[in-house]
C-alpha cells in the first residue's frame, strides 16, 4: 500500500542520443488595441468567411497579424505618409494589383 508522502520516484535515465536543436520563435509582446466598432464587425466577416470557405477558425488577432505582415513586405515605407488616410492609399495602390473581390 502506498501511502500520500511516501513515494520517491526513480530518476530517469539519461538518452545517449543528442537532443533536438532548440528553434527560438519570434519574440512578442501583449498590447492592447481600441478599434473602431466597424473594424471589429469587418474582421469578424472576415472570421466567418474564412470558417465558411476553408474549414477553419483564425482570430482578430490572427487577422490583424496577417495585414501588417502584408504591409511590412508590400515595400512600402509608410512613414512617409503624414496621416491614416496617405497610409490608406498607399496600401490600396499595391494591394489593388489583383483583381478584387466584390462586397457581398
Amino acid at each position: 500500500m502506498l501511502l500520500l508522502g511516501q513515494y520517491n520516484p526513480v530518476p530517469m535515465a539519461k538518452s545517449d542520443k543528442p537532443s533536438p536543436p532548440v528553434i527560438k520563435a519570434d519574440s512578442w509582446a501583449k498590447i492592447t488595441v481600441v478599434l473602431l466598432d466597424r473594424h471589429v464587425a469587418y474582421l469578424d466577416l472576415i472570421a466567418v468567411d474564412i470558417r465558411l470557405e476553408h474549414g477553419f477558425a483564425i482570430s482578430r488577432a490572427e487577422l490583424i497579424r496577417s495585414l501588417i505582415e502584408a504591409a511590412s513586405h508590400s515595400g512600402l515605407v509608410l512613414s512617409d505618409a503624414a496621416d491614416m488616410k496617405q497610409m490608406i492609399e498607399m496600401l490600396r495602390g499595391v494591394w489593388s494589383g489583383g483583381k478584387p473581390r466584390r462586397k457581398r
